[in-house]
């Protein structure tokens, strides 16, 4: 293979992480920041794409400082990352609308607005629920707040407008589409019938491009000379790639990101029935199109790290030896917890409760909130399992796994699993999807050669060193 670098790019709701490769998929160096939000008074979340474009190309710079020139240039640059999140574009290619953070409330009412058949024939189409998270539901609330959404419009998700920034083409990838509530994802075609019912143009979408399929090159001049004319492919929605880099890419396979927001992705090749759809929607689960063709995404999560977090903050064990005290010894506490309740979710999804009907210690309150995590990830399992049958593998990666007590909870709530060892693996799914496009494919056909050729992730008991990510070459903010 050529002398170069692939480079996966993941643009995350916390923070924009870079991590270059080699051709062999070995990791060479990594750099992250902050994502850039603007907080209102009122709660209000977003940013600007230029704002999110400035913050990729100084993570892109600053990844490619730590790295000697003899590595060679940048053969690839695969992008991941949030996908409800997007840039309202006008005729000219201007941006019309501030990037709303995908978790912002705004849109919930407008959706609640519709009549009862017409938020059921959403859910239908899209496979995702009638609430504010969806983009169509910002694009909606945007109708009555000044944005001017027309026909020569144009809706980007954030990393399909990171690559358009760079140089590439408007191109729609399946699995960030299907995050915006404008896609028929069972037909992958634009549901026109739910967009007409929120008043939008049915031409937002731009064509349909898989991942891991080309979508230009690097043509902008402000930027290193290393990544001038690499190949640029949009990766796709950040939990299925990052399923991808971590080795969880079979039929049948559940893969685990034990994050902020604890997800579940099971994949599945065969269709999910309309009324499948509908009763997984009801309960916060969504359908939608894999990066891998020929499967479809079934997600669904639990705030488990806010409820951790902040469990953890109460006992002020957040970090060091006392966290490291707490969680060992909330591993060996029998869950339930009696006369120790935590649960979540009371008021709004981030209310977090603590019921007490006695003393408890912190590594009680901390098995108790596992305990609760616990139950509503085995319903969550329980609901996928019973519309698209068992999974025969599953894989967890994540921060939070490096905690014993999260740990044996994943072994308790999870059949048949492992843990990866891949830090970052939504960068490294990114890297091998832009390292594919390199290739000139036009198809997915070439993957699993490529996945091959970078070798399998080890799955592996945590508390390991990551085999695929360097320990601190790169890391740092701009």
């Amino acid at each position: 293979m050529a002398n170069g670098m692939h480079i996966g790019l993941d643009v995350g709701s916390t923070q924009t992480k870079a991590v270059a490769y080699d051709d062999r998929g070995t990791a060479l160096g990594r750099y992250s920041a902050d994502t850039p939000w603007r907080v209102s008074r009122t709660g209000e979340s977003e940013t600007t794409g230029a704002a999110l474009v400035d913050r990729v190309l100084a993570v892109l710079h600053g990844l490619l400082a730590g790295l000697p020139p003899e590595r060679g240039p940048v053969l690839s640059l695969g992008v991941t990352g949030m996908a409800e999140s997007g840039v309202l574009l006008d005729g000219t290619g201007a941006e019309a609308a501030p990037v709303v953070a995908w978790y912002d409330p705004r849109g919930g009412a407008q959706m609640a607005a519709l009549p009862a058949p017409v938020r059921e024939a959403f859910t239908a189409a899209t496979g995702l629920r009638a609430d504010a998270q969806p983009s169509a539901a910002s694009l909606a609330w945007g109708l009555g707040h000044g944005w001017r959404v027309t026909p020569s419009s144009t809706w980007l998700s954030v990393p399909e407008h990171v690559v358009a920034a760079l140089g590439g083409e408007r191109v729609a990838e399946p699995s960030l589409a299907s995050r915006t509530g404008l896609l028929d994802t069972a037909r992958l075609a634009p549901a026109d019938h739910v967009a007409d019912a929120l008043g939008l143009p049915p031409t937002l979408l731009p064509p349909l491009r898989p991942a891991g399929t080309g979508a230009g090159r690097i043509t902008r001049t402000d930027v290193d000379a290393r990544l001038r004319g690499a190949v640029l492919t949009v990766a796709g929605h950040d939990h299925p790639v990052a399923a991808l880099g971590a080795g969880a890419t079979d039929p049948e396979h559940l893969f685990n990101g034990a994050g902020t927001a604890d997800v579940l992705l099971r994949s599945a090749a065969t269709p999910v029935s309309p009324a499948d759809r509908a009763r997984l929607a009801d309960a916060g689960v969504s359908v939608g199109a894999h990066v891998v063709d020929g499967l479809s995404a079934v997600l669904c999560g639990v705030s488990a790290g806010v409820i951790l977090r902040r469990i953890l903050s109460l006992a002020g064990a957040t970090e060091g030896d006392r966290r490291d005290a707490v969680d060992a010894a909330a591993a060996r506490v029998p869950r339930p917890v009696p006369g120790v309740t935590v649960r979540a979710g009371g008021r709004g999804s981030d209310d977090v409760q603590i019921v007490l009907t006695r003393e408890a210690d912190p590594a009680e309150l901390l098995a108790a909130a596992l305990h609760h995590v616990g139950e509503r990830t085995s319903a969550l399992l329980d609901l996928v399992t019973s519309a698209v049958g068992p999974h025969v593998s599953a894989l967890c990666v994540g921060g939070w796994t490096r905690m014993a007590s999260v740990r044996a909870l994943k072994h308790d709530v999870l059949p048949r699993l492992e843990f990866s060892s891949v830090a970052l693996p939504g960068c490294r799914g990114a890297a091998a999807l832009g390292a594919l496009a390199a290739t000139g494919a036009t198809d997915q056909t070439g993957l699993a050669a490529v996945l091959a050729d970078w070798g399998p992730p080890r799955a592996v008991g945590v508390g390991a060193t990551p085999s695929h990510e360097p320990a601190h070459p790169g890391e740092g903010s701009p």
